[in-house]
């Protein structure tokens, strides 16, 4: 498909690693956009530049091209969805959700019409006892459990804003989501490798709070990569942070029609996110 050929050329920055994208050879992929900016009488990239780049027309295309593409795969699962109207109940761990999930959900709602979706969030552990006893059919969390199937890895990165180019001495102000939340534990150890001083300013209930007092420039905290907005900055100036992943769970004795289909759906939806995200931030 050359749509998706001139997509993983852009977000690769190459024709090498975007031949290994879409499982076609080189000068296959060449040959492609050769023929496409011919038939299009326009030059769509800026192959001398490394990495490659996007003409001012390259962009316009790309925009239609990321729309042509995403209607296109939700044609097909619509096509091969379900006939039978059910209910997908699903829980996810609510200091885990991706920045882009909304529309995800919305986007597979619109593909599967027939399948009516119950979202809960909540702590890890509590939506797994809740899919033991057979109130959810499909969790999404951390490793709290050993039956889960990594979904996909991502750096925790510090977001926010510090006063510690001004004041140097100033404790840093941390906005941090209450206990059991992991990632208090994580800026914690992080920040008693560092000789710098810090106190905890905002205890919040939702990752959505955290981002809005990250928004109003409160302090800093720490999030998965996913769940930083574009509008939020990063700090580099802070101690490393680990990975964190994603799992699914699924209930060993119960099969339903729709969740392994929204287990690839948002798999393969946050890992693009993850990817453009580590791009705009520069983070590996």
């Amino acid at each position: 498909n050359t749509l998706r050929s001139f997509v993983a050329i852009v977000e690769e920055g190459g024709f090498s690693a975007a031949a290994r994208r879409v499982h076609r050879t080189q000068s296959a992929i060449s040959v492609q956009i050769a023929k496409l900016e011919d038939r299009l009488n326009t030059k769509l990239l800026e192959r001398e530049n490394r990495p490659i780049t996007v003409t001012a027309p390259g962009e316009s295309f790309l925009s239609y091209a990321y729309k042509i593409l995403e209607l296109a795969d939700e044609a097909v699962l619509a096509a091969t969805s379900p006939e039978e109207t059910t209910l997908l109940r699903v829980g996810f761990g609510q200091f885990l959700v991706p920045y882009d999930l909304h529309n995800l959900l919305a986007r597979f709602r619109r593909t599967h019409p027939n399948c009516d979706l119950v979202l809960n969030l909540g702590p890890g552990t509590m939506l797994l006892q809740q899919l033991e006893k057979g109130e959810l059919d499909v969790v999404f969390a951390g490793p709290e459990a050993e039956s889960g199937q990594k979904l996909w890895e991502e750096p925790l990165v510090w977001s926010g804003t510090t006063n510690l180019s001004k004041n140097p001495d100033d404790p840093i102000e941390l906005i941090l989501m209450h206990a059991p939340c992991s990632f208090r534990k994580v800026a914690f150890d992080a920040l008693a490798k560092s000789a710098k001083s810090w106190k905890v300013s905002i205890n919040a209930n939702s990752l959505q709070a955290v981002q809005s007092a990250v928004r109003a420039g409160l302090g800093v905290s720490v999030m998965p990569l996913s769940s930083v907005a574009e509008d939020m900055p990063l700090v580099h100036d802070l101690p490393e942070l680990p990975n964190t992943m994603v799992m699914s769970y699924v209930h060993p004795d119960v099969s339903h029609p729709y969740a392994e289909r929204l287990v690839d759906y948002l798999m393969e939806g946050v890992n693009e996110s993850i990817d453009r995200r580590s791009k705009i931030y520069a983070v590996k």
